[in-house]
This record gives C-alpha cells, sequence and structure tokens, in this order.
C-alpha cells in the first residue's frame, strides 16, 4: 500500500468512526446535516499527493541533468567543428549556437523553478494533514470531555498558511525566473499571513463535531490561498516560455546562403557514409527544419469563445 493510500484509508476510517460517535449522541437530529459536511471535509483532507510530486521532481531532475549533458556534449562539439569555418554563414551559425546555449540555460532555470513550486504545492498538502491530524485529535478529546464544565480548546491551524511561505523563503537568492515566481507566489500569500482559528468547545457531543466542521472549512479555506499562490506560480513561470519569449527559448534556425554555383548534391558525406540516406536537392534550404509533432489532446482547449487557442504555444504549431 502506497502512502497515498494509507492516508486515505486512515483518513477515512477516522471519518466514519466520527460519524458513527454522532450518531449515537445525536439527541437533537442534527446528524443528517453533519454527516455530509463532515464527509465533505475528509474529502478534502485527502487531496494532494506528496509521493507523486517527489517522482515529479526526480523526473525534472534528470531533466536538468540530459539538458547539461546535450548542452556539454552537443554544443561544445559544433563549436569545436566550426573550427577553421569563415564568413557570413559561420557567423550566423555560431550565433545560433550562441542563442541555443542561452536558450537551454534558461529551460534549465525554469526547471529549477517548477521544482520549487512543486515543493510548495507538497508542503502545503503535508501540513493540512498535520493540521487535520490535530483537528481530529481535538475532535475526539472534546467528545470524551463532552459536558464537562468549562473544557474549551483554542485550535490555531497554523501550518496550511505556513507551506508556501515557508518554502519560497528557504530558497533564498537565484535566477530571473525563480526570483520572479518567488515574488508573485509570496504576494499571492501576503495576505493570509496570518492564521485560521477556531474553538471547540464540548458542551455536547454534537457541538464538538459542529466546531470541528467550521474549524476545517476555515483550515480549506487557507488552503486554497496558497494553492491559487501555486497556480500563480505556475502561470508566472509559463511566460518565461512563451509569447514574447517564446524566441529565447526557440531561437530561429540561421539561413543557409550559397553562391549560385554551388551544388546541393554534393552536400553530404561520403558515398560509404551517405549510404541510403538522400542528398539535398534544395539550394534554400539544405537541412529540412524537422517536422513537429502534432498538438496534443490538452493542447486545444476547443473553449467556446477561442475554439483554435494553442494553450502551449511552446510546442509550436503542427
Amino acid at each position: 500500500m502506497s502512502g497515498y493510500d494509507e492516508w486515505v484509508d486512515n483518513a477515512f476510517g477516522q471519518r466514519d468512526h466520527l460519524i458513527a460517535l454522532g450518531r449515537e449522541n445525536d439527541s437533537y437530529g442534527m446528524m443528517p446535516f453533519l454527516s455530509p459536511q463532515i464527509s465533505s471535509l475528509f474529502d478534502a483532507f485527502v487531496c494532494g499527493d506528496p509521493d507523486r510530486v517527489e517522482e515529479m521532481v526526480g523526473h525534472l531532475t534528470e531533466a536538468k541533468y540530459v539538458l547539461a549533458k546535450d548542452l556539454r556534449e552537443h554544443l561544445g562539439g559544433a563549436q569545436q567543428d566550426m573550427e577553421g569555418w569563415e564568413g557570413d554563414a559561420a557567423d550566423d551559425f555560431r550565433d545560433f549556437l550562441l542563442k541555443l546555449e542561452d536558450a537551454i540555460n534558461l529551460l534549465a532555470d525554469c526547471v529549477d523553478a517548477l521544482i520549487v513550486i512543486l515543493r510548495s504545492c507538497s508542503a502545503v498538502v503535508l501540513a493540512m494533514r498535520n493540521d487535520a491530524l490535530d483537528l481530529v485529535d481535538l475532535a475526539l478529546r472534546g467528545i470524551e470531555e463532552a459536558g464537562a464544565d468549562d473544557w474549551k480548546v483554542a485550535l490555531t491551524v497554523v501550518g496550511a498558511v505556513a507551506g508556501v511561505l515557508g518554502t519560497i523563503a528557504s530558497v533564498g537568492t537565484g535566477t530571473p525566473a525563480l526570483l520572479a515566481v518567488i515574488s508573485v507566489m509570496g504576494s499571492a500569500v501576503s495576505g493570509s499571513a496570518g492564521v485560521a482559528g477556531a474553538v471547540i468547545d464540548a458542551s455536547s457531543e454534537i457541538g464538538v463535531l459542529d466546531d470541528m466542521v467550521k474549524a476545517g472549512e476555515s483550515m480549506i479555506d487557507q488552503v486554497g490561498v496558497q494553492r491559487d499562490a501555486v497556480e500563480v506560480g505556475i502561470r508566472e513561470l509559463a511566460t518565461f516560455v512563451s509569447g514574447a519569449k517564446l524566441a529565447e527559448v526557440r531561437p530561429e534556425r540561421p539561413v543557409i546562403i550559397t553562391a549560385p554555383s554551388f551544388d546541393p548534391g554534393s552536400f553530404g558525406l561520403s558515398d560509404e557514409d551517405q549510404g541510403s540516406h538522400p542528398r539535398p536537392t534544395d539550394k534554400t534550404d539544405l537541412v529540412p527544419e524537422p517536422r513537429r509533432r502534432a498538438d496534443g489532446p490538452y493542447d486545444r482547449p476547443g473553449g467556446v469563445f477561442d475554439p483554435d487557442r494553442d494553450r502551449y504555444e511552446e510546442q509550436g504549431p503542427a
């Protein structure tokens, strides 16, 4: 059983236990109203899987390694192969290689920023779980003490509020992409720097459950603010690989200029190495640009107002 499955089983077990306790002590007929609220609360508590986030972080870390490897091996090798090549075409191509190097470095920076965003999301989920455990513990204690004089507990929900703030505060300095993401995420949660609070009063078992629901809903509201901050961070990061900045991560290929007497058929390898690969015949594009893959099912949302909008333009047209 995965960690997420275990959390879900435990959470729903606590949900069923609390509902059963409420039904045993429902002198006022409140449980038909409270039961759905308790269920909805625990449905929210089981959202998010930090283990999946760590898997994604692992894939992104591997992607950064591949980017660095390509930069070192392929671009470095191309620059070495250009030794002795002079002229306008050589200068254009060297400029293109430099733009490619900048593009790869920018993509690596964006990967770093995305890792911070994902870890912020994971921190919110883990903090919410801790607050949920505290909430259930206090509710169970309140039910045990039901009817006792002056039994009240002030519940302070701090974990969910600290999720995003704690993650971005630990980053310190970084690249322009990372700093921009941190800035917008920090602004998104700045209004929630306080804590959510509630009081659980053990005047009756049903009263405890009602207080628990109110406190839990306040907690979920705080989680929603943190989730919005994560979405704002993702949108900000997307601006670094789309729109006006798209050319920075996908520089235009240089135009290959040839003399009128140039025979494109002579452009190739030795007969042995050329093998069955066709020799070029077009003087205007000796090395055709590879065809881009068609957009995936999520790229074209097909909305009513803008059905042809390219949601992920960084992929390029089909």
